[in-house]
């Protein structure tokens, strides 16, 4: 998760990424999803790789130092930008972080050997995200994704609610390789991640524990008041339900 404006109002968007969880991934998978997916990307030492809305930075940096490539990431948060160059001076990783806009990548066209991103494409304009994805990564180089999809049995009922409280609108499966295909993307593979969810779900509870959950509600409760529990109890319900799947989807561009 990572790389949207939330405006002020409460989500779970919101309180993921306000550090309070105490997650250093912000993503379903964790960093093992992370390198499926840069795996995919055929990540290499020595590529330059672009992580789009790279979150704590902690994939950007576990991938630096696992395969020896060169990193910049890219994210809208002053404090996940600040964050992320902490994590890397720490780890001495010449890893490079900087505030932009994934719909306007101040990057020249065909920079970059891959370029992913994980669990935020859902929640931008996603035809403007993957093309600017596509216009900076290399002929033959690769984009891949990570992110939340619908099944097909999905109601718009529930596609509505979802992107009233998160500001979140995934594709189906079939719906993010259409997008793919449409950029110019090729050769494209898929791999679904959905028992991710639940596992995230459950290690979150773990590492909190009863009080760091309370502690959770207590601070939700005094910076949006009681009303914003039923809106993340809400959000809670469509992650955890069969309608809502998570995948890797990786294309090349051609050339």
């Amino acid at each position: 998760m990572g790389g949207k404006e939330n405006h002020g109002r409460v989500s779970l968007e919101t309180i993921v990424e306000s550090g309070d969880l105490g997650l250093p991934v912000l993503h379903p998978g964790g960093l093992e999803g992370t390198r499926e997916l840069a795996e995919l990307c055929h990540v290499a030492s020595g590529k330059l790789l672009l992580d789009v809305a790279f979150g704590t930075g902690e994939s950007a940096c576990y991938l630096a130092e696992t395969f020896g490539c060169k990193v910049t990431g890219i994210d809208h948060s002053s404090y996940m930008v600040e964050t992320a160059r902490r994590k890397a001076e720490e780890r001495g990783l010449a890893a490079e972080f900087r505030n932009g806009d994934a719909h306007a990548l101040p990057f020249d066209a065909d920079s970059f050997d891959l370029v992913i991103s994980e669990c935020t494409t859902c929640a931008l304009d996603k035809q403007k995200a993957i093309a600017e994805m596509v216009r900076v990564v290399r002929p033959g180089g690769y984009v891949g994704i990570s992110d939340l999809y619908w099944q097909e049995a999905a109601s718009e009922r529930l596609k509505l609610k979802l992107a009233e409280l998160e500001n979140e609108r995934p594709e189906t499966l079939a719906g993010w390789v259409q997008l793919f295909e449409d950029s110019g993307l090729q050769e494209l593979r898929t791999k679904d991640m959905s028992s991710a969810i639940a596992t995230m779900t459950r290690d979150m509870r773990n590492r909190l524990g009863v009080v760091g959950q309370l502690r959770i509600v207590l601070k939700i409760i005094r910076r949006w008041g009681i009303w914003a529990l039923p809106t993340i109890m809400a959000t809670e319900r469509i992650f955890s339900s069969k309608h809502l799947g998570y995948a890797i989807v990786v294309g090349r561009k051609a050339g």
